[in-house]
């Protein structure tokens, strides 16, 4: 597949493809085997991404890097997905994450800016899939856990989360069962405990926070603050009203208390959404 195919194929705002192309036109770099090695290793994502950024020099918008981690989606992940029979629909959704980012930045900010270069590599590398209303990264580190990611226009239902869990068994059982018994873990401003304080019990987000037994909240995390109150950084009397969840954070926030991250784990036996009564 060619780059500018997958570019037209993700739905990539016309604006974007429109550099894209023209980058590609004037392109004059050539990525080693041994760089593009290194962005699709778990252990060397960081410095390939990196030496990448220092490669192609001044890329204020990100378009550069953008379409280089495109090209090797284009040439090597699109081929691998093929040879592993995962389906088309699946290598799609996986890969609009840039996609999906790229117009949430617009939205936030009014431009098309690519700043999430750093997070691609786990779509990129197959490490990370899209099934349904949730992401799930497959992390072989000192020790394996699946780590279920929330995109920002995911279906938060109760019926669109059972399932994302069902089809995502599926999944393993058919390309990875080695990791089907692996803790499926997730790490969220979404399982903080205070929720319960400031959403009805009938919500969306209480019903995913009570599939998962949470293990450490880390309350000095402020990175909510994007997910909640995108474009804002500062808790103050700016911060936009327009959801339940913000009116009622923004009180609590400025009564001084404190808010964060939380990291659980799926309880055992949660199926399809289901937690078990035992």
């Amino acid at each position: 597949m060619k780059t500018m195919e997958l570019v037209r194929l993700l739905e990539i705002p016309e604006e974007v493809e429109k550099r894209l192309a023209d980058y590609e036109s004037s392109r004059d770099i050539e990525v080693s085997g041994d760089l593009t090695e290194q962005i699709l290793n778990h252990s060397q994502w960081k410095e390939g991404i990196q030496k990448l950024q220092e490669l192609l020099g001044d890329d204020p918008a990100g378009v550069k890097i953008l379409w280089e981690l495109l090209h090797i989606v284009s040439t090597y992940s699109y081929e691998e997905y093929v040879k592993r029979g995962i389906s088309d629909d699946i290598f799609i959704a996986t890969m609009k994450f840039c996609t999906r980012f790229l117009r949430d930045r617009f939205k936030t900010y009014q431009d098309y800016n690519f700043v999430w270069a750093w997070w691609f590599p786990r779509q990129v590398s197959l490490c990370e899939y899209r099934i349904g209303a949730l992401e799930y990264e497959l992390v072989d580190g000192e020790e394996r856990e699946i780590a279920i990611h929330i995109p920002s226009d995911a279906d938060m239902s109760k019926e669109s989360v059972a399932l994302s869990l069902r089809e995502f068994d599926k999944f393993l059982k058919k390309y990875y069962p080695e990791w089907e018994n692996v803790s499926r873990t997730c790490d969220t401003w979404m399982l903080m405990p205070e929720l319960k304080e400031l959403l009805n019990e009938d919500s969306n987000i209480i019903a995913f926070q009570n599939l998962f037994e949470i293990d450490v909240v880390n309350y000095d995390a402020v990175w909510y603050m994007g997910w909640i109150f995108p474009g804002f950084e500062t808790i103050d009397e700016n911060l936009p009203e327009v959801t339940t969840l913000q009116r009622n954070m923004k009180r609590y926030l400025l009564e001084g208390k404190k808010f964060g991250v939380a990291k659980g784990h799926l309880f055992r036996g949660t199926t399809g959404g289901h937690r078990e009564e035992r």
